[in-house]
């Protein structure tokens, strides 16, 4: 009968799974622990880290803080790293690519804002970009077929207007008078207007007001035209009650 062989299976214990991985997690708390240390000691006037004084700045405990949390992430990718380093890896690299992007998307967040300024101009023209600060109100518009287009409301109905800096008062075809709820009688026709189509004669009146996205102007001068117009004009009368107004190149600034 053959004597039982001897079972050497389990007589050398296999090592923890995670001793290598705490192992590498002690060393980079070591490294952020020394890290620290030679910036306190290398710039102790550095906001943040320290002053002259004491070496230990007013903002100390935040620094504090987020050594702390840095340690606890440092601690939870070591442990994650010893359990399963590809997905760990995986991770990491998914979050630096999405904080690249969001790094890459502030850095460039004004040519951004340009480039979305101009889809939206180039989609509503006549609307324009508006843009509103503690100190001023502006409307972009964008040229179209090399004419500049308002939209405006006036006295809370809207109009669309043809910018005409050779307009000395903003002119309202007999249309949109009338939509207004503005008829002049004929003798109101009082003031005569050179246009490309010759002489024309128009009944002045004074608007309530008048409001392009944000900028609102009240009691602004305008005129009836009585002859053909195709489009009413947005004249000098509105243009110089602006704090200013610039052409660059396709573009229109109206300010407030």
């Amino acid at each position: 009968m053959a004597a039982p062989q001897p079972n050497w299976e389990h007589h050398y214990d296999e090592p923890p799974k995670g001793r290598g991985g705490c192992f590498w997690t002690l060393i980079l708390l070591v490294l952020v622990a020394g890290l620290v240390v030679g910036l306190l000691v290398a710039f102790p006037n550095a906001p943040g880290l320290g002053d002259q004084a004491s070496g230990l700045g007013d903002e100390t405990p935040r620094l504090v803080y987020l050594v702390a949390l840095l340690a606890i992430l440092i601690v939870s990718l070591g442990a994650s790293f010893a359990e399963s380093p590809r997905r760990t890896l995986r991770h990491i690299a998914i979050w630096v690519a999405i904080g690249s992007g969001i790094a890459l998307l502030y850095a460039f967040r004004g040519e951004f804002g340009m480039a979305r300024d101009r889809v939206v101009g180039n989609a509503m023209p006549a609307q324009g970009v508006a843009t509103v600060t503690p100190t001023e109100k502006s409307v972009t518009l964008y040229a179209q077929g090399g004419h500049f287009f308002a939209e405006a409301e006036v006295e809370g109905k809207k109009v669309m207007f043809m910018v005409d800096t050779g307009a000395s008062d903003i002119a309202l075809s007999r249309a949109d008078a009338q939509r207004l709820g503005i008829s002049p009688s004929e003798r109101e026709f009082t003031r005569v207007y050179q246009t490309a189509n010759g002489l024309s004669r128009g009944a002045p009146i004074t608007l309530d007001s008048v409001a392009i996205g944000p900028i609102d102007l009240r009691y602004v001068e305008a005129s009836v035209v009585e002859g053909e117009l195709g489009m009413s004009l947005l004249g000098m009368s509105f243009l110089n009650r602006l704090s200013g107004y610039q052409v660059t190149g396709d573009r229109l600034v109206l300010r407030q």
